[in-house]
Parts: C-alpha cells; sequence; structure tokens
C-alpha cells in the first residue's frame, strides 16, 4: 500500500497564490513593521552579480560496474551520489541580523528574532522570488483540486486556526507586511495540502561503520516545475527557542525537512486524510518540534499531544539518545491515533525491520531501500548514505534530498532541475554548526 504524502503546504499555495497583490506594508502584530528600508528590485538584480556563476549540468556518469549499487534497482538512471567541492561564501543581502548568502550555485537565508521578524525578514529578502515563483505557479492549485479552491483554503484555515500558536500567525503576518500580500494569502498558502510521495530512513550503532546516526530524506514531487529556481537552506533562530536547518523553498513558513542545535533531526512522509484539517498544520507542527526539543522524548510528546491534521509518517532521530549512542523512530500520525515505530520492529506497512535502523518508504522503494540498507549494513558513511537514496528509492519527481549528522550538526543536500532528479544532483555539504556562528 503507497505511503502517499501530502502537503508542501507551505510551498505549495505560496507560489500558486503570490502573484496578485503588492499593496504597502502594514504594522507587525503587537508593533510597528521595522523601520528599515530595502530595495528588493534593485538588490536583487545584483544578486546575480555577486554570485558565482552556476557550472553547467553535466551529462551523468555511467554506473561503475564495480559500484556496490550494481543490482539493487533496474531503473536505467540509478548512479553513486557526488559531492559538491567545497565553495566560499558569497554575502549576496542582508536586512537587519537576517541576511542571505551563496555557497556554490546554493543559497542560505538567515533568519533571527521574534516570529514576526523573522516573517518580514524572510518577505523582504526573497520577495522578489516569491512573486515570481506565484507566476510559475498560479494556475496549479485549481487543476489539481476539485471544487472551489480558495473556498477549501479558507475551510483549511479556519478549521486549523484554533490549534496554530501565535507565533506562528504572527510569522505569517510579518511575512504579509513584508511583501504586501494580504494576510489570508499568505494564510493559504501556509496551509494549501498537496500529494506528493517520500522516503526516509535513520542508521546508526552497528548499522554505520562508526556507530554515529545518518538520517536521510528523500523527497520526491513535482519536480518538472522548475521550483529549484527557489531552494534554499534556511537557518532559523527563534528568540527562545532552538535554532534549527530548515531544507525550504523562498516563502515557506513551517518545515518538511529540519535538524536543529540539539541534535534532533525529523523528515516527513505524507500520508492520506485531505480535508481532516482539526489540527495544527503538519508544517507548522514539524517546526515547533525543531524549535522546542531538546530530546528524541520531546518530539513524541509534541506530536501525540498537538490536535493533528490528515496522515503523516515521519522519521525522527536523536544523536543524543539511547545514552548518546542515537535512535530513532518512524511515526505513523493520524488525526486519532498515533504509532511509533522502533528499529528492528514489524509494522503492517513496513514488514523488514532492521536492528538499529528505521527505514520508510512504499511498495518497491521500501523493498529498495531495505535491500540497500542490508547489503552495506555496518558499512555507512555519509557517502554510502546518500548512495542509498539513488533512483530506485528515490522517484524520477525527486525533488531534494538531505542527509543529517545530528551529532555533528552536518548536512548534505541536493536539489533537482527540470532535467534531473535530486539524487543525481551533486550534494553540497554544510557545517551547519560554522553557519550558525559565523557570517561571510
Amino acid at each position: 500500500m503507497k505511503l502517499f504524502r501530502i502537503s508542501l503546504l507551505a510551498l505549495m499555495v505560496l507560489l500558486v497564490f503570490q502573484t496578485g497583490c503588492q499593496t504597502p506594508a502594514g504594522s507587525g502584530e503587537g508593533g510597528k513593521a521595522p523601520a528599515q528600508s530595502f530595495n528588493t528590485s534593485t538588490t536583487a538584480e545584483k544578486d546575480a552579480a555577486k554570485a558565482p556563476t552556476a557550472p553547467p549540468e553535466e551529462p551523468l556518469a555511467p554506473l561503475p560496474p564495480d559500484h556496490w549499487l550494481v543490482g539493487t534497482s533496474a531503473v536505467p538512471d540509478m548512479v553513486p551520489a557526488t559531492i559538491a567541492a567545497d565553495a566560499p561564501r558569497t554575502l549576496l543581502r542582508e536586512y537587519g541580523p537576517a541576511y542571505l548568502e551563496q555557497i556554490g550555485a546554493e543559497r542560505v537565508l538567515h533568519l533571527k528574532g521574534t516570529h514576526y521578524e523573522m516573517g518580514f525578514q524572510h518577505g523582504t529578502l526573497m520577495k522578489d522570488e516569491v512573486i515570481a515563483a506565484s507566476a510559475r505557479l498560479r494556475a496549479v492549485g485549481s487543476l489539481s483540486w476539485e471544487g472551489d479552491f480558495k473556498a477549501s483554503l479558507g475551510e483549511a484555515w479556519r478549521r486549523c486556526d484554533p490549534f496554530i500558536p501565535q507565533k506562528f500567525k504572527d510569522e505569517i503576518k510579518g511575512m504579509s507586511d513584508a511583501t504586501g500580500l494580504p494576510l489570508d494569502y499568505v494564510q493559504d498558502f501556509t496551509i494549501f495540502p498537496e500529494l506528493f510521495h517520500c522516503s526516509g530512513f535513520a542508521l546508526w550503532g552497528r548499522a554505520t561503520k562508526d556507530g554515529e546516526l545518518l538520517h536521510g530524506r528523500v523527497l520526491d514531487y513535482m519536480r518538472t516545475a522548475g521550483l529549484d529556481k527557489w531552494a534554499l537552506i534556511i537557518i532559523q533562530e527563534p528568540e527562545g527557542g532552538a535554532a534549527f536547518v530548515n531544507v525550504a523553498y523562498s516563502g515557506m513558513i513551517g518545515s518538511v525537512t529540519g535538524m536543529n542545535d540539539q541534535q534532533v533531526a525529523i523528515g516527513e512522509m505524507g500520508g492520506h486524510g485531505a480535508e481532516q484539517w482539526d489540527g495544527m498544520p503538519m508544517t507548522l507542527l514539524i517546526s515547533e518540534c525543531l524549535e522546542s526539543s531538546k530530546t528524541l522524548d520531546d518530539v513524541r510528546r509534541i506530536m501525540t499531544d498537538t490536535p493533528r491534521t490528515c496522515e503523516y509518517y515521519y522519521v525522527i532521530s536523536d544523536a543524543k539518545a539511547d545514552n548518546g549512542r542515537g535512535m530513532a523512530y518512524g511515526v505513523a500520525a493520524f488525526p486519532k491515533e498515533i504509532q511509533f515505530i522502533g528499529p528492528n520492529e514489524s509494522h503492517e506497512r513496513l514488514p523488514r525491520p532492521v536492528e538499529d535502523a528505521v527505514l520508510l518508504s512504499a511498495g518497491d522503494r521500501y523493498n529498495c531501500l531495505v535491500d540497500r540498507a542490508l547489503k552495506m549494513y555496518g558499512k555507512f558513511t555519509p557517502q554510502e548514505a546518500l548512495d542509498l537514496m539513488a533512483r530506485g528509492v528515490a522517484m524520477e519527481s525527486n525533488m531534494h534530498d538531505a542527509l543529517f549528522k545530528p551529532r555533528t550538526m552536518e548536512l548534505w543536500v541536493a536539489n533537482s532541475t527540470v532535467r534531473q532528479p535530486a539524487c543525481n544532483r551533486p550534494y553540497r555539504h554544510y557545517d551547519v554548526r560554522k553557519l550558525i556562528a559565523e557570517k561571510p
């Protein structure tokens, strides 16, 4: 039975709706909008001059006949993962404590402060991209949703609203004020559900070469729409909460892939359950877990105690758990029930448990994931863990892949292009602790 995914909640409606409005920025929740001026049009034009020229896409090299992936899938475009060469950090623009930098062909957005301030910073620094992205995808929502699209979004927000913490509403208000979008437009793109498919895993202890926890996440969804143009690594330092890194896109409020500075990581797999909206939206639930969790038990408590929407699956991990050995769970979350599936535990949808591993996918991709994990069991380093996400596990629609090493706060990310799935693109390595501590 396939595990269908709901939601790139923030991403899709963000991209669908933001073309239409250029209203003046208003005042923030509990105070005025920041007084600094920022000309997004002129600064965006200057970015290209500052940023290094992205290298052209190279044709795929064939899979070496002696590579360990041989025989794990029959897909023709299965290749090993490559890691991009180190590149200097280039400051593109800044606004107060927030700034945008480029590393090679990839960008990192830094946000810091209250939620309202982070929303305003995000909207200010990325305004042009948000509008351009929405122009590309404005029609997607009405084409993919039966019935009155706008009315359905309004109904989803109305039902979720009582369960959304005020801080996230403040962040939405900040983005609305910065971009000039009506508040309900930003609410819409924070709530919009859409179906897509994914895989995820965590390996540690006996499964990895050095015993360290490695947590991988495969996002399979709508690669040919060209969303890679707006791909971002977002580092958020919320006032009073844990700092975290979010693998995301311009304008995305909430998270589907992230890791915090407490060595906790989360990736979401998705599910059925459209229109079961009486709870906190999934993307905001993940953000709450990243911001508020110091341990794996904290994540379990937040996910259990928070009213949930729809049907979602997660891999959650903590490098500190089990007396520092590391630990992860698979999570099956429904509005009225939640299950935590540990390593070496069987589940009706995950019938092949593996010691010191959590492996989530669907159908043939699940079997491929397990076969690969068993083939390299005890030998996994970051390179083999990246290889694990090659085609066969990743779908043709593979939009981004991420690998977390939570103990050292290292991150590897690849984003798709319209020509190639993410798994066939070079991964960029990030030292997240260094990115937080040092400004370029």
